[in-house]
């Protein structure tokens, strides 16, 4: 075995050793290599890792969020939309949302920001979800053990969108940063708001 050989095997597993203990996932999304999608008025600049479904009356958008290492379901991002005053006022979606994580282990911040986009309100959960399924009207539901949600409503002049990446809670922390590029999000603009927790 040559000596350069040694090297470059040394320093690929120091790498692979330093991403690990970065805590960033290596199968991570890029969040610099994006794509430029419309969601009904919005553009969003997601990830090109982000694979694009079929979106339906309400669901503008729906893209899948490939798995990270040490989950086993891959996340989902969606944009909503229900029309200029459609989708219910910033506090009863909370309120919802809220009620979508078990309150036994529910973690949960609410921060305001400002985005290219418009104003937005960022929920930020995280615990043990009751992950809707099938038909909305149906309120059938699974249970979610480690998982997360980030939920933003997004005010912009045609009315309220909301935008949510669930699913596991490492892969969705892992596209966190991602979630604010894809609406221009400046994180350091963004501040703590009270939120009644159930």
């Amino acid at each position: 075995m040559s000596i350069r050989f040694r090297i470059l095997s040394a320093t690929a597993c120091c790498l692979a050793a330093w991403v690990l203990a970065d805590g960033r996932p290596a199968t991570a999304a890029d969040p610099s290599e994006t794509k430029a999608i419309k969601a009904d008025d919005l553009t969003l600049n997601v990830p090109k890792a982000w694979r694009e479904g079929k979106p339906s009356q309400f669901r503008k958008a729906q893209l899948t969020i490939p798995k990270v290492e040490g989950d086993k379901d891959d996340a989902e991002f969606v944009v909503f939309y229900f029309g200029g005053g459609g989708g219910g006022g910033v506090e009863a979606n909370i309120q919802r949302w809220v009620k979508q994580f078990q309150p036994k282990d529910r973690k949960m911040k609410v921060t305001s920001g400002k985005s290219s986009q418009g104003d937005y309100v960022l929920v930020d959960q995280t615990g043990t979800w009751n992950k809707p399924v099938g038909r909305m009207q149906d309120g059938r539901t699974v249970e979610m053990p480690n998982a997360r949600a980030l939920s933003v409503i997004l005010s912009t002049k045609e009315g309220n969108y909301f935008l949510r990446l669930t699913g596991p809670e490492k892969t969705v922390t892992a596209n966190a940063d991602a979630l604010r590029t894809a609406i221009g999000a400046d994180a350091k603009s963004e501040k703590e708001r009270p939120a009644a927790q159930d």
